[in-house]
């Protein structure tokens, strides 16, 4: 056998390409939520008109002058019309930068977890469209 040339391999392939590449964009899109949510100004999150009625939502329920615990963050989240369970609330917060020993919320991690909960609903809806107009053709 000549030396230069290599032998034939065998070719792989994907089962499924097309449900890796969505899984892959998937994740890619949440990392940037997370980045996004951790790292950027709540100012540019939100308006100050946004940023005024967050603020007298959270101060309705705080403890304190500026924390919230994980239940009154819950009644937060009720009044505004979402309903995580505890587990994804955690989850929300984890990823917003909640330190596992804290036991309470500041406003600007409410904003923040709030901000990302808007995110993944606006998202939720997009991709349903998306798939709503893919079903039309």
């Amino acid at each position: 056998m000549d030396k230069y040339i290599l032998p034939d391999i065998d070719q792989l392939k994907l089962i499924d390409p097309t449900s890796v590449l969505e899984k892959a964009m998937e994740r890619v899109k949440q990392d940037r939520a997370s980045f996004r949510v951790q790292h950027i100004p709540i100012e540019e999150m939100f308006t100050s008109a946004e940023l005024m009625d967050l603020r007298q939502c959270f101060e309705s329920v705080s403890i304190g002058e500026a924390f919230v615990n994980l239940e009154a963050l819950k009644m937060v989240f009720n009044q505004m019309g979402y309903n995580p369970s505890e587990e994804r609330l955690l989850q929300l917060l984890e990823t917003c930068g909640k330190k596992d020993d804290e036991d309470i919320i500041s406003f600007e991690l409410f904003a923040r977890t709030l901000a990302l909960t808007f995110e993944e609903e606006a998202e939720k809806v997009s991709t349903s469209s998306q798939n709503d107009n893919a079903r039309d053709y």
